[in-house]
């Protein structure tokens, strides 16, 4: 019975080698499988020549793939041959064991790999086979490194953003293809030089491709475009344009006549207008009738904040237009209206907006696009990052990231 299954695993697992012995440890929770090889000679993997000369007998202990529930140890007798051709000495190749050098057969690096590759964690898949955790992180890596690199392809459309991979302001910057949802580069930081390092990567011809590239209102992403795509427009997202004007002018509003009131001793007005954030920065629209009747109250004893909200709701007017033209022309009337509101806030905002961002502002009527489905990736991300506890090693955070977004085929 034991010649038959020695027979089996050496024919199905162990191809080109013998089991010699079959045995437990001390504890014998640890099965361990002697393997010898054929009594015949390789090929030299010099000169392809028979090898009929053996240099050396070595011995390469290995883990293999759990069975029964008990860990497999391979205690595997190999030989350095001398070719007789080219006289030169070299190792018989053994087929079941890892190319990479990680010390496991390879049936069980296919099953690391395919237990990360279906979104787990090294903790699990450490607990499942046994690994350590280092080795089963080291084996999706190379995999993954092997598998996964930088290309532009034929993207044209791409859209940048930065997200948190730590506390203490520490980022990451991920470059996605808009039209394919594909991941194409991820670098730790945000800064001018390490952004400057992705268009240098996409070569001269790879810039010249690129039409537009959405992002936030980031002065160093913006001139990193200016400077390496002389075809690319740079495109500012509405959510984020949007956002920092509830920001700094809504809310600094609310802010300041709430103090006002405190000031003034009027209690009540100043604990309305600060529980009224979300009212005064959701559109209009979207409110249901109690709720959009409330705001028509602030908004009639406040005339800072109703020429605020006035604004708020023509902003997203100028992202629906149809032409470049257009939106310069919706834009010009935004900015009049403005500029003539006479509230230091507004005024403010936006005379930033049109001196700095006009041009990002307005390219929407040529390309709709925005940073929205980037945002969506970076949910995802995070989602990536809590399932691991966290990455200590960035390279392998970074590649896990472009493995889970792979892309799917462009859509019209």
């Amino acid at each position: 019975m034991t010649d038959i299954v020695s027979q089996f695993f050496s024919e199905n697992f162990y191809s080109g080698f013998r089991i010699t012995q079959i045995g437990f440890d001390q504890s014998g929770s640890i099965i361990i499988i002697h393997l010898e090889p054929p009594e015949d000679y390789p090929d030299c993997p010099h000169c392809h020549g028979r090898c009929t000369v053996v240099n050396q007998y070595r011995k390469r202990v290995v883990r293999d793939s759990s069975i029964l529930c008990k860990k497999v140890i391979l205690e595997v007798v190999y030989r350095t041959l001398r070719c007789t051709h080219c006289n030169r000495v070299g190792t018989e190749k053994i087929d079941f064991l890892s190319d990479n050098g990680f010390r496991v057969s390879r049936r069980l690096e296919m099953e690391v790999i395919e237990d990360l590759e279906r979104a787990g964690s090294i903790k699990d898949t450490s607990e499942r086979t046994g690994l350590k955790w280092d080795n089963c992180k080291d084996i999706h890596k190379h995999y993954l490194k092997s598998s996964l690199y930088f290309d532009l392809g034929d993207a044209s459309i791409l859209a940048i953003d930065e997200f948190s991979i730590r506390r203490g302001h520490i980022y990451a910057t991920v470059v996605i293809d808009i039209r394919t949802r594909r991941v194409i580069w991820v670098v730790y930081g945000k800064s001018v030089a390490q952004v400057s390092d992705f268009f240098k990567k996409c070569g001269t011809e790879g810039c010249k491709q690129l039409k537009a590239v959405a992002m936030d209102q980031n002065a160093g992403f913006a001139k990193c475009v200016e400077k390496y795509c002389p075809n690319a427009k740079v495109v500012y997202d509405q959510f984020h344009l949007i956002s920092n004007f509830g920001r700094m002018v809504i809310s600094a509003i609310r802010i300041r006549l709430s103090n006002q009131c405190e000031e003034n001793g009027n209690k009540d007005a100043a604990s309305l207008l600060k529980g009224s954030r979300f009212l005064l920065l959701t559109r209009n629209s979207r409110l249901p009738d109690n709720r959009r009747t409330k705001l028509d109250d602030i908004l009639k004893f406040y005339t800072d904040l109703n020429k605020a909200n006035e604004l708020k709701e023509l902003l997203p007017e100028i992202f629906q237009s149809t032409s470049k033209e257009e939106a310069e022309k919706l834009w010009s009337a935004w900015y009049k209206l403005a500029s003539e509101s006479n509230v230091e806030e507004i005024t403010k905002f936006a005379k930033t907006q049109n001196e700095n961002y006009r041009d990002g502002i307005t390219n929407a009527g040529i390309y709709h696009i925005g940073t929205s489905v980037l945002e969506g990736i970076n949910n995802k991300i995070k989602v990536i990052k809590r399932v691991a506890f966290g990455f200590r090693d960035f390279d392998y955070f970074f590649l896990r990231i472009m493995d889970a977004f792979r892309g799917k085929p462009a859509f019209a």
